[in-house]
């Protein structure tokens, strides 16, 4: 519908925002989700309050963060092992501004709760 989205290899995968207007061109998505300034202070708060290792791939670390923003920004907190898909062409926009140098994405990883 929102004429962004691209194919995905799985059918769980393949979901789309849903709008004429396009969720990842939207402002408070560049500011949420893919600006480095705040993808650094989330990244900070998940290090020092969280304990979690950060990534030594500043790209990569970038790029798992903008996964974290999206859904913390449409869904809210949602716990250990709650996993959402996120749209197509907000992970297609995500993998463009943060590119793995080889193209390697895991995709979706299921979690305890579906």
């Amino acid at each position: 519908m929102c004429g962004n989205c691209r194919d995905m290899p799985t059918q769980r995968e393949r979901v789309c925002c849903d709008r004429e207007a396009c969720l990842s061109h939207t402002a408070d998505f560049d500011l949420l989700v893919l600006n480095e300034r705040v993808l650094a202070l989330a990244r900070l708060m998940r290090r020092d309050i969280l304990v979690f290792i950060e990534e030594e791939d500043l790209r990569r670390a970038n790029r798992h963060q903008a996964y974290r923003q999206f859904i913390l920004w449409t869904h809210g907190y949602l716990g250990a092992g709650d996993r959402r898909v996120i749209p197509s062409c907000c992970v297609w926009r995500i993998r463009e501004t943060f590119p793995d140098p080889y193209g390697q994405h895991t995709g979706v990883v299921p979690g305890r709760v579906q």
